[in-house]
């Protein structure tokens, strides 16, 4: 336990600013999911660690929780710019990073997700002799699994949040540890409405989760209109929620499907798939928080023709796509991937599933078993356990 001076509020802060003694934590984030998975981890490791400092790039979630930004990136994240203006952006942020690194000697650096970006920070840190413990590992188990090589020579330490990959990348040399599923850390236990009462009535309750980047919505909320529409005429009793992660969200599906009736619930994901009988969803973590709630779904992910056949056909090398068909090892709900944006296929899919109560109540069942070892208890959240791991890789610089 350090016996340091109390860190300062979170905002933002020029590189070297406020130096103290105090053990400094860097996290860098890139998206709006990371942002709130870091803002948790901070929280557990302010209990475990005491008074430290943490500097870092992220979001509002982040500088809530006390950290001192260098940069703001979630917002960046989700807009949509051209390719070569981001690399530029993010070449500069990288360099920058790195320069407060040498300026504020960070006894660890926390890489959260993105690979993209944080592979660059990652190998500056090991330049400048700081540790990294690396905090919701790259998927390289299921696209170009070379980068594995990478993942090991940069971190001193991984926290996973698949029960998996502990074992994949043990045996691949990679220092992992399995933490458990950040976004599990506080939900309540699922009470799932009834499907044949739902079937018997037509009342069903439908969410829509078309992606939290903006990037994303544009791809995929103009066709979930489309099956929004389609199925009201075919259900007129069921009701439809879109969920959008926040404010900036809810305006890009605004403007994106040029609809402002559209049912939004704002920052309430999980309490709209809490009372949800079936879900549309993109492909991800939203598959989790659906499979958290126990609601059958149909999984799209919109890619481009000639991008999939001449780069995604070869770097995929996992069976599934889907999460939760990944974790249960077959297809327990259907996924449409490689997907172009058809919104007659999704359609199709939803109107087979939700015309079949018997196959909704084993796609039911057995997301509810894929969720169970991800769950998480008061006494043992994923972010204490993360904490653990990033505790362990600290050093004091020259140490």
């Amino acid at each position: 336990m350090f016996a340091l001076a109390r860190p300062g509020g979170g905002g933002y802060v020029l590189p070297g600013q406020g130096m103290s003694d105090r053990p400094t934590i860097l996290i860098t984030v890139a998206e709006a999911s990371a942002d709130a998975h870091a803002a948790g981890l901070v929280e557990a490791l302010r209990r475990r660690v005491g008074e430290a400092r943490f500097v870092g790039i992220g979001g509002a979630r982040m500088a809530a929780a006390g950290v001192e930004l260098i940069a703001e990136t979630v917002g960046r994240a989700s807009m949509i710019t051209g390719p070569f203006r981001q690399l530029a952006y993010y070449w500069r942020l990288i360099r920058r990073v790195a320069r407060a690194m040498g300026d504020h000697r960070p006894w660890v650096h926390v890489p959260v997700d993105a690979p993209a970006m944080n592979w660059h920070l990652a190998r500056a840190a090991r330049r400048r002799d700081v540790p990294v413990a690396y905090y919701i590992a790259p998927q390289v188990w299921a696209w170009a699994p070379w980068r594995v090589g990478k993942l090991r020579r940069l971190t001193d330490a991984v926290a996973c949040i698949l029960p998996f990959e502990e074992d994949y990348l043990r045996r691949r040399g990679v220092n992992a540890h399995f933490v458990g599923h950040p976004l599990f850390d506080g939900l309540p236990p699922p009470d799932p409405p009834d499907l044949a009462a739902a079937a018997a009535s037509g009342r069903w309750r439908i969410a829509l989760l078309p992606g939290s980047r903006e990037g994303e919505i544009a791809d995929h909320a103009p066709a979930m209109v489309e099956v929004m529409e389609a199925l009201s005429s075919r259900l007129p009793s069921a009701t439809f929620t879109f969920a959008a992660v926040d404010g900036r969200a809810a305006e890009t599906l605004a403007r994106v499907t040029a609809r402002a009736d559209l049912p939004v619930e704002v920052g309430r994901t999980a309490s709209v798939l809490a009372g949800s009988h079936f879900a549309v969803t993109v492909s991800g973590t939203a598959t989790l928080a659906a499979a958290a709630f126990g609601v059958p779904m149909v999984v799209v992910y919109r890619v481009s023709r000639v991008g999939y056949a001449l780069v995604g056909r070869w770097l995929v090398r996992s069976r599934h796509i889907a999460l939760v068909n990944i974790l249960a090892g077959r297809e327990v709900v259907p996924e449409l991937m490689p997907w172009h944006g058809s919104a007659g296929e999704v359609i199709g899919a939803c109107e087979a599933l939700l015309g079949d109560v018997g196959a909704l109540a084993r796609a039911r069942a057995a997301l509810l078993d894929v969720a169970e070892p991800l769950r998480t208890t008061a006494s043992s959240r994923a972010a204490d356990r993360a904490a653990e791991v990033v505790a362990g890789a600290m050093r004091a610089p020259g140490g």
